[in-house]
């Protein structure tokens, strides 16, 4: 009897655990490399080329720039909803954006601005 009860609990907590997890959201589209631009948040207008990259692993990196110009910023990502929530690498800095996919354009919705950004064929 004892070892029934034992057993059912371990089965209940492991359930318990796995929907805590399920709370996540995994996007399989959103895999991969973005090109687009970002804008400047006066003006509107494109100021610096970007290319965006998620990997299967939960990390995030922005491609800023372009030549010996380009600089690289590492983060690690989660999706909750229909919102990207990024925390930096070395700042520890949390972002959250809203996101949308339709075909192979990634809309991402952050502070006011929207920034459009096509899939890279690989």
């Amino acid at each position: 009897m004892k070892y029934k009860i034992r057993h059912i609990l371990v089965m209940l907590g492991c359930l318990i655990a796995l929907s805590c997890n399920s709370q996540k959201k995994e996007d399989v589209r959103l895999i991969g490399k973005w090109q687009g631009g970002l804008k400047d948040s006066k003006t509107g207008g494109l100021i610096e080329h970007i290319v965006l990259e998620f990997t299967n692993d939960g990390k995030f990196l922005q491609h800023v720039g372009e030549g010996q110009m380009k600089n690289t910023v590492e983060s690690a990502y989660e999706l909750r909803d229909d919102k990207i929530i990024t925390i930096e690498k070395d700042t520890k800095e949390k972002a959250e954006s809203k996101y949308t996919i339709k075909n192979d354009t990634l809309i991402i919705l952050y502070e006011g601005m929207e920034n459009k950004y096509i899939k890279l064929k690989q």
